[in-house]
C-alpha cells in the first residue's frame, strides 16, 4: 500500500491534496471564469498529451534519479487532475499574456501545490537535485521546470496543429 497511497498516508490526505487543488482553482477563476468556446478542443489536447506523458515521464525521472518517488495515486492525482485540469485552466486563461507571465503564474502555482504535497504526503522530497541540496531547492527547480508549460504547451500545439484541425496556437 505504501507504493500506492505513500508511507502513512491514507485517503483522507489525498482528499485534503484535491481541497488545495479546488482552492488554487477557484483562485484561476478570478482570472478566467471559464474556458473560452474557441480554446476548449485546445484544452482537452493538452489535458490529454500533458497528463498522459507527466504521469509516465514523473516515473520515468524517478528511475533515472532526477525525481523523487510519488507514489502512484499521488502521481495520478498531481498528472490528472493538477497538471491536467488545473494547470490547463490556468493556461486557457492566461495564454494570451505575455510569456513570461504565464511562465510566473504556472511556476508559482505549482510551487504552493508542490509545497502542499510535501506538508500533507511528505512527497517531493529528494534532497539533492543537480548542484542543490535538500528538498525546499528541489521543490523550487521542479516548480520552475513547470513554469515550462507555456512554452511547451505552444511547441506542442504548433506540431499537433500540422496534423488536428480547432487548435489555437498562442
Amino acid at each position: 500500500m505504501t507504493e500506492f497511497l505513500g508511507a502513512n498516508n491514507t485517503l483522507l490526505d489525498y482528499l485534503y491534496v484535491l481541497l488545495m487543488y479546488g482552492l488554487l482553482a477557484l483562485v484561476m477563476r478570478y482570472a478566467n471564469d471559464t474556458v473560452e468556446l474557441n480554446f476548449r478542443k485546445t484544452y482537452w489536447v493538452l489535458y490529454i498529451g500533458w497528463s498522459i506523458a507527466m504521469f509516465a515521464g514523473n516515473y520515468f525521472f524517478y528511475s533515472v534519479n532526477l525525481m523523487s518517488f510519488l507514489p502512484w495515486l499521488n502521481d495520478f492525482v498531481h498528472s490528472f487532475i493538477w497538471i491536467g485540469f488545473c494547470l490547463g485552466f490556468l493556461y486557457a486563461g492566461c495564454y494570451k499574456r505575455p510569456m513570461w507571465e504565464q511562465m510566473f503564474l504556472c511556476a508559482f502555482f505549482s510551487f504552493i501545490v508542490k509545497m502542499s504535497e510535501h506538508m500533507i504526503l511528505g512527497t517531493w522530497d529528494k534532497t539533492d537535485f543537480l548542484f542543490f541540496h535538500g528538498w525546499f531547492p528541489y521543490v523550487v527547480c521542479m516548480s520552475l521546470v513547470d513554469g515550462l508549460y507555456p512554452v511547451l504547451s505552444q511547441l506542442g500545439l504548433r506540431l499537433l496543429s500540422k496534423s488536428v484541425d480547432g487548435l489555437i496556437v498562442p
